[in-house]
């Protein structure tokens, strides 16, 4: 499959309607190839769009483990906890899994939550005792998938008690760098964003 040419990205990008282009560039830089960046971020000024949508481009090339990198682990680390509201303790993200059976069906949930360590940790102790209690009466599903839930949570719950960002964390800002930056300058917009997160 032969990629577009530069001349027909530049038509692509002009064509696009506002809030594509700007979904295109918060959410998908990363996957877009050098020349198209460029053409992408010369759209979006040649528009007068908000300056923010470059730096949502620019901040999706950040390295991980850059200095760059560690200011958005500790933006999202320094928010209110979405569960509690508190800001006593930095908040993680953990994978938390439960298992419900029911004779013939078996339903593995594995829920990404965002939240203080305590939050987090009614969490996972939440999502065991229901896979303890539930999870193992489904055929054949339920002992494995209970089990695999189970095990994972006793790895969760040991990350949690640790006061550095989790490898969960840290892959969810990768993936969201540009929304982040994108709202970075608004608070309640930002809160919202992590609220969502565990609302899913």
């Amino acid at each position: 499959m032969m990629l577009p040419n530069i001349e027909q990205l530049k038509i692509t990008y002009k064509n696009l309607p506002d809030d594509k282009l700007m979904r295109l560039a918060v959410a998908e830089a990363t996957s877009l190839r050098p020349e198209a960046l460029e053409i992408l971020q010369a759209e979006i000024k040649s528009r007068g769009l908000d300056n923010d949508i470059v730096n949502s481009v620019n901040a999706q090339l950040i390295d991980t483990g850059s200095k760059e990198f560690d200011d958005y682990i500790s933006l999202i680390r320094n928010q209110p906890c979405p569960a509690c509201n508190s800001t006593h303790q930095p908040l993680n993200a953990a994978v938390i899994g439960t298992v419900k059976s029911f004779i013939l069906l078996t339903r593995y949930k594995k829920k990404l939550m965002i939240a203080c360590p305590t939050c987090l940790q009614q969490a996972n102790q939440s999502g065991t005792s229901t896979t303890a209690l539930l999870g193992w009466w489904g055929l054949p599903w339920g002992i494995i998938r209970s089990t695999q839930a189970l095990i994972s949570n006793i790895k969760t719950a040991k990350k949690i008690k640790s006061t550095e960002p989790t490898d969960t964390l840290i892959a969810f800002v990768k993936t969201n760098i540009g929304i982040i930056e994108s709202l970075r300058k608004n608070k309640q917009s930002l809160q919202a964003m992590l609220d969502s997160v565990n609302k899913r």
